[in-house]
């Protein structure tokens, strides 16, 4: 399937908040002690799992994720670039991904600095 971690990151968190809504069907599986405590643990669950997806939802992820994929050749940046986004374009592990021009590399390594 091919699936990416912020996908899995979405599946879980859907899952689990189906169960939390369903919780009302949940007490006449479980009983109604046991089912506050599961629905307790699942929004617990629910958002420790939306954190960690909010943190790896960031631009510069957004911008690596696509230039990994197949039939991407480049990514230009321009100088409007976030400083998350310039610490991209001026990374050499991101082959892919560089300024739109020579003479805006300095500008983006300044701006990745900040």
């Amino acid at each position: 399937m091919g699936l990416t971690s912020k996908q899995w990151f979405q599946i879980v968190s859907g899952i689990i908040s189906g169960l939390i809504t369903g919780a009302a069907l949940m007490q006449t599986l479980f009983g109604q002690d046991l089912t506050i405590k599961i629905v307790a643990g699942l929004g617990i669950a629910n958002i420790i799992l939306s954190s960690v997806g909010a943190a790896v939802s960031g631009q510069s992820n957004l911008v690596s994720d696509v230039a990994a994929m197949p039939g991407v050749e480049h990514i230009s940046v321009n100088a409007n670039a976030s400083p998350a986004l310039a610490s991209v374009a001026t990374d050499p592990a991101q082959p892919k991904v560089g300024p739109a021009s020579p003479d805006l590399r300095a500008g983006l390594v300044t701006k990745a600095a900040s």
